[in-house]
């Protein structure tokens, strides 16, 4: 078992490449022998997420493997980090470094919210770039965002922060929910707030809604917040 892990290890990146070299099966020198994987002495029948079944190839001299299928031998889960171009193995429970989906780049399909672009300082001088969404809720009381999911992600991190020169006495609050069942309600967001992490669990989730709450003059945003495969 040790030697399969190795060997995952080492034709990781090379896998991240397999579709691709696959499709230009005619242009290239890849070649599909009916290669077999017994693991433990069990033969492995490799498919993709949709059950198809899958081949091992060779592309000049080195054998690319399925990783999916190698990883649900080894009892792992297995993430693509698409904009990242990374391949994880094992329960990433949203540590990825990086997340698969910013906020900012998702399709919302509620109400209108703004994306702060460029450098961002909030109340306690700390400084975030180019990552966060804001709501204008002065005047809009329980404006909602919505996303569709599709049910590809796990985590939804992030943090709930006050601008630098909050002046207003107003108090504010954010709610995640999941198809249709609250998954997360921020504390109150006055003007003197420290920042707020969240790491919200949305494994499953199809629909997703932001619903921010409150009056006054200033925003709160949330920053460097995404979703996490």
């Amino acid at each position: 078992m040790k030697k399969i892990k190795g060997l995952v290890i080492g034709i990781l990146i090379g896998t991240i490449m397999s579709a691709t070299i696959a499709n230009a099966a005619t242009l290239y020198n890849v070649i599909n022998q009916g290669i077999k994987i017994v693991i433990d002495g069990q033969r492995l029948n490799p498919t993709d997420a949709n059950g198809k079944k899958v081949e091992p190839i060779i592309y000049n001299g080195t054998t690319y493997l399925p990783v999916r299928a190698i990883a649900s031998a080894l009892g792992k889960e297995v993430y693509w980090d698409g904009p990242n171009y990374t391949v994880y193995l094992g329960e990433m429970g949203g540590k990825l470094e990086y997340p698969s989906l910013y906020l900012k780049d998702a399709t919302n399909i509620g109400d209108d919210i703004t994306t702060y672009k460029g450098t961002f300082t909030d109340n306690y001088g700390n400084t975030y770039d180019d990552v966060m969404v804001n709501v204008d809720s002065w005047g809009y009381f329980g404006r909602v965002a919505e996303y569709l999911l599709n049910m590809k992600y796990s985590r939804f991190k992030g943090t709930i922060v006050v601008p630098e020169g909050a002046s207003d006495s107003a108090e504010k609050s954010v709610k995640f929910i999941a198809d249709g069942k609250v998954i997360y309600t921020s504390p109150v967001i006055t003007k003197t707030s420290y920042p707020v992490e969240f790491d919200v669990n949305i494994r499953g989730c199809n629909d997703f809604k932001i619903e921010f709450a409150g009056d006054g003059r200033y925003k709160i945003y949330l920053a460097n917040c995404g979703f996490y495969q």
